[in-house]
Formats: C-alpha cells, sequence, structure tokens
C-alpha cells in the first residue's frame, strides 16, 4: 500500500489540476508543466545519483516516480505558470507559499517510508526548492509562459 502513495498524489493532482487550469491559456501554460517535469527529473537524477536520497516506487524514469513526475509536478508546473503573479514581491511570497506546500508534502513522502534521506536533510531539500522555484518564475516569464487572455477566463490577475 505504501507504494501507492505516489500514484495517490497523482490522482489528487490530477484532480486539482482539472478543477483550476485555465483552458483558454492551457497552450502556453502546459510547457510550464513540461519543462517543470524537464526540471525535477534533472535535479532528481543528479541526486539520487550523488546517493543523497532514494525513493521506492511501482514505475520510474530516471529512478523517480512516474507518478510524481507526470501527476504532481507537472500540475504544480501548469498551474504555477498560469497564476504568476506580476509584482516581484507577490511572486516571492508565491514561492515561499508553493515551497512550503512542496515541503509539506516531501515531509510526508519521508514519513510513509516513500522517500528515504541518505546523505540529504529537509533543510537542504527547502533550500534547492527555493531555488527551483526561483530559476522557474524566471523561465515562466522569460518564456512568457503565463500570457494569452491574462484574467480573462479563469486563472488569477494579480
Amino acid at each position: 500500500m505504501i507504494k501507492y502513495a505516489w500514484l495517490i498524489s497523482a490522482v489528487i493532482a490530477l484532480v486539482v489540476f482539472f478543477l483550476l487550469v485555465d483552458w483558454s491559456r492551457i497552450k502556453y501554460t502546459l510547457w510550464g508543466g513540461v519543462f517543470a517535469s524537464m526540471l525535477q527529473i534533472l535535479v532528481d537524477t543528479g541526486a539520487m545519483r550523488l546517493n543523497l536520497y532514494r525513493v521506492e516506487t511501482i514505475i520510474s524514469i530516471l529512478g523517480s516516480s512516474v507518478f510524481f513526475t507526470f501527476g504532481v509536478v507537472f500540475t504544480i508546473g501548469v498551474l504555477f505558470a498560469q497564476t504568476l503573479p506580476e509584482s516581484h514581491w507577490l511572486q516571492a511570497l508565491n514561492i515561499l507559499l508553493i515551497v512550503a506546500l512542496f515541503s509539506a508534502e516531501e515531509y510526508l513522502y519521508l514519513q510513509i517510508g516513500v522517500l528515504e534521506y541518505i546523505n540529504w536533510s529537509h533543510s537542504a531539500s527547502i533550500f534547492i526548492n527555493l531555488l527551483v522555484f526561483t530559476s522557474f518564475s524566471w523561465l515562466v516569464t522569460v518564456l512568457g509562459l503565463n500570457r494569452a487572455g491574462r484574467g480573462t477566463r479563469g486563472g488569477f490577475k494579480f
């Protein structure tokens, strides 16, 4: 049952995705999910090859859970791109909120045993998450992944 934690997380993430996605901008924000998934695979593959942590999963892609990559991370990427505020102060607040939620989810994975720190710590993970989401905010802004119909049909305008 423990190994199904990734699948359960993916199902919850996809339900949230379908409830909150702005379909009028999906052709742009979809790339946020794609880039987030690629970034997660890159970071996790490197960390696992350095023996920093280990993931217990039933189906993996380069050591990461397929359900995490294409469920949770993809959803976060699309919704993050869709709701990224224009104000830099609000972007910083948004990053802190997302990192807090993401870190809480990671802590739950640790507690149930599908994620194990070997040469890693939760504080190091929070720091890396801050760097990743800050970089991702820049990428979304530079590539214009949050444009087209901003605030007209769904989504948030700040």
